[in-house]
């Protein structure tokens, strides 16, 4: 059997009646044979040229038979030829592949996910975390609303200072405790920017701490992290100091962490020095702050409009709550939280510092007491020999001292006297992890 015609082009075959292909489509009344046939002769179909063309859905067969017409008496031959066209019905409508149609259905959704993602951005405001929330109606409560406009919601880290943001200088004690400057634009407390690779010949001590480290109350450059930075430049000939405050008001032991790791690779600090303890031990709610940040959307879907709904949606925020208040971060996950600040420390590659911050009731009151964030800041320096500067002894033996001013700005937060001659300690105490040199061992 010969091969089917293609489109456009012709095709002979000597015996048409056979093969199915170059009389397809014909019926009795379409066969030039059976039409003419006549009882004195017989007619039989001896050639066919057949052209084959595809329109629309339907074949077109356009062929030129040869008929050869024999007498029954003297069986004389003569040929007769005949045009035939035959339409042949229609033919069901060419699928489109399989994966052709996958991929058309893919891309319709993924296009009906990039216009609902824009119309969220645009019409539907950020979440702003529950955190967050909490802490602005606590400045609310202390009446540091002005504050509050240099804080900006964060996902992870539940709020950070606002870039390049600056407050009115302080002229009296009614314009508050935040004045100067507030951030830089990498959320620093600082007065220029830090360059993302370290220079050569330059040590960097990065600063992790609450307000206390951010300096309530105080100037930027009278916080004990910049007056560690202009001591230390100054004794040093050959090394270049940079102590970089990344304090934030409010900030416990789990947002400094964050901070650490988003900040650590891009600073690349020799020295990372932690000052937590009071925030921690803060009743908010029903939950920690590890809990509170299990609920944000993981990885990208955090930085996706679309798929953070839907996954708050999915883990709403009553489901775990308990009517019973506990602190933001307990003495056991404050101890697990160290271990991680430890660990990361170590993957950048730098040593750590802790410093057990000083409260005034320890001072005034019952200077026997330690909180029980102190005592874990105290056994996790034991346990793994890190150099820890513990300022209860310290504030209660400068308390003693004759004609000694205040220290404390409130319960708290420290005068700037007190932030001054607390950098010397600090110094003191990273001298067995910058060595005599200056630079880190």
């Amino acid at each position: 059997m010969n091969a089917p015609p293609k489109p456009g082009k012709w095709a002979t075959t000597d015996n048409p009646i056979s093969n199915p292909v170059a009389t397809r489509g014909l019926t009795r009344s379409d066969s030039p044979f059976l039409a003419t046939r006549k009882s004195c002769c017989r007619w039989e179909l001896v050639g066919s040229s057949i052209r084959h063309q595809r329109q629309g859905n339907q074949d077109r067969v356009t062929g030129f038979d040869a008929l050869a017409h024999r007498s029954r008496r003297d069986r004389r031959a003569c040929i007769r030829l005949t045009r035939v066209t035959v339409n042949s019905p229609p033919r069901p409508a060419r699928r489109t592949p399989l994966g052709k149609r996958l991929l058309l259905a893919a891309a319709t959704v993924v296009g009906m996910l990039v216009v609902a993602e824009v119309i969220l951005r645009i019409a539907v405001p950020e979440p702003t975390t529950i955190r967050f929330a909490q802490d602005t109606q606590e400045l609310q409560q202390l009446q540091l609303d002005r504050f509050g406009d240099v804080l900006v919601n964060d996902p992870v880290r539940f709020w950070q200072l606002a870039p390049h943001s600056q407050l009115p200088e302080s002229g009296s004690e009614s314009d508050g405790p935040f004045f100067g400057v507030i951030s830089n634009g990498q959320g620093f407390r600082e007065n220029h920017e830090i360059a993302p690779g370290k220079p050569g010949g330059e040590t960097r001590i990065l600063f992790l701490g609450d307000s206390c480290t951010f300096g309530y109350g105080v100037d930027w450059d009278q916080t004990y992290v910049a007056v560690c930075e202009d001591r230390l430049n100054k004794r040093s000939e050959d090394r270049r100091f940079e102590c970089i405050n990344a304090g934030v008001p409010g900030y416990s032991l789990y947002q400094g962490l964050q901070v650490l790791d988003d900040e650590g690779p891009r600073v690349r600090p020799d020295v990372v020095v932690a000052c937590f303890g009071f925030n921690d031990r803060s009743e908010w709610d029903g939950m920690s702050d590890l809990q509170h940040a299990a609920l944000a959307p993981p990885g990208w879907m955090s930085g996706c409009r679309l798929a953070g709904r839907l996954w708050r949606l999915a883990h709403p925020p009553s489901a775990h709550r308990t009517s019973a208040r506990r602190p933001r971060v307990s003495p056991d996950e404050f101890r697990g939280l160290l271990t991680r600040i430890r660990t990361r420390t170590r993957q950048l590659g730098a040593r750590l510092a802790l410093i057990s911050w000083c409260e005034r009731f320890q001072v005034t009151d019952d200077r026997d007491e330690r909180t029980p964030w102190q005592q874990e800041l105290d056994r996790f320096a034991r346990r793994h020999r890190v150099p820890m500067l513990d300022l209860v002894p310290l504030l209660q033996r400068w308390a003693d001292e004759p004609g000694q001013t205040p220290q404390f700005l409130d319960i708290v937060h420290a005068t700037p006297a007190t932030h001054s001659r607390i950098a010397g300690r600090v110094i003191e105490t990273l001298e067995p992890v910058l060595g005599g040199g200056g630079s880190p061992e």
